[in-house]
């Protein structure tokens, strides 16, 4: 057997080389003068100066932006809460109800996707449709009330700006003969459908000014007495005319800095995504109002309401939110509110048209009537 007792031992250099040892030179003793002292404070003495400023900045600048923050907070919430008190004062709604319907806004508000809708309510419009022509609005009923939001800024080539909402919201189910009955009583009715004479609208911020608008294209649904006139989807592309003025018109367009136009998102939304409705239901308040909740399915068909395909959303949708967008967490448009199923043993069912339906509605009507739309 091989003996390795002593292997290290033998491969050990007896004499190593050492590592080099660089001595540093011995300063030479150059001492301050008293003038030199004096910079040397004076200089730290301002550095400690401006570390404080820059402290006592920065502190306050935070101070500053969390009041502000906080103020506007305060601000919204009070706003929210007078809207819905007013809204139903002098009603027979009982107070708990009145109190839920006010934390319900104020949930809204607080949650993110809340947050970030609230930022967009600026460029949704609140639409009251007349079934007469070129009606003054302040001395007429409306006969409907919908949503709707601007998809389009005001340029030099296309100066009219251009809103998306419901095609159901624009257009009714118009009696217009009715046979005799004699001596049978009232006879058979006849219905067509039509667009309403005359639709205007109003935004968040700019409660001083109607503008009126004009359809310019519209898809189809099932009515209760009419069928669907085609196979298109429930959709509707309104244009501004300008301003209202009496029971015309003058020039006018909502300002682009106010109301900036929603981005439609490139895709559809996913199942368990975020979104927020932004509204009109029933007319309620000088504002929009804000629901929030979860798309609880996607790609559903309901021929009854036009072609394309709805998200389902548990939000509340209720009258008047129709033709609303659905935002989610990003800002983007991700659908158009189209109506909820109603039944005693049915909760949180709405829906709204997908993203691709939008576009594809969009862009066909851009092509169709020339209009360089882009979404």
């Amino acid at each position: 057997m091989d003996d390795f007792n002593n292997f290290f031992d033998d491969q050990r250099n007896s004499h190593p080389e050492h590592t080099p040892v660089y001595h540093t030179p011995s300063p030479k003793n150059n001492k301050l003068g008293p003038v030199g002292i004096m910079c040397v404070v004076l200089a730290v003495v301002m550095c400690v100066v401006v570390l404080v400023n820059v402290i006592v900045l920065a502190s306050l600048k935070q101070t500053i932006a969390e009041e502000y923050a906080a103020s506007i907070s305060a601000d919204m919430r009070e706003q929210y809460i007078n809207a819905v008190n007013e809204a139903l004062k002098n009603t027979d709604i009982v107070e708990d109800v009145t109190n839920a319907a006010t934390q319900k806004a104020l949930e809204a508000l607080n949650s993110s996707v809340g947050k970030v809708a609230n930022t967009k309510s600026a460029s949704v419009a609140r639409l009251y449709m007349y079934k007469d022509a070129n009606v003054n609005p302040s001395t007429t009923s409306y006969n409907g009330i919908a949503s709707g939001f601007l998809v389009t800024d005001s340029t030099d080539e296309t100066p009219n700006r251009y809103l998306l909402t419901n095609a159901h919201c624009v257009r009714y189910e118009a009696s217009k003969t009715q046979q005799s009955g004699y001596p049978f009583g009232v006879g058979r009715v006849t219905y067509e459908w039509a667009s309403y004479g005359t639709i205007i609208c109003m935004f968040d911020g700019d409660t001083s000014n109607y503008y009126k608008l004009e359809v310019v294209a519209y898809g189809a649904y099932n009515g209760d007495h009419l069928d669907a006139e085609s196979d298109d989807p429930d959709i509707a592309l309104l244009r501004i005319v300008g301003k209202v003025s009496g029971s015309g018109t003058v020039s006018g367009q909502p300002s682009n800095e106010d109301h900036p136009s929603l981005k439609i998102a490139l895709s559809d939304a996913d199942r368990g995504s975020s979104v927020a409705l932004i509204g009109n239901p029933e007319g309620v308040g000088t504002t929009n109002s804000i629901s929030v909740g979860t798309i609880s399915q996607t790609g559903i068909t309901i021929s009854s309401w036009g072609s394309g395909t709805f998200v389902m959303t548990d939000a509340a949708v209720n009258g008047g939110n129709s033709g609303g967008p659905m935002i989610n967490e990003d800002g983007f448009v991700v659908g158009i509110v189209e109506s909820k199923l109603v039944d005693e043993s049915i909760d949180n069912m709405g829906f709204a048209l997908s993203v691709s339906t939008i576009r594809d509605f969009v862009s066909s009507v851009s092509e169709k009537k020339n209009l360089n739309l882009s979404l």
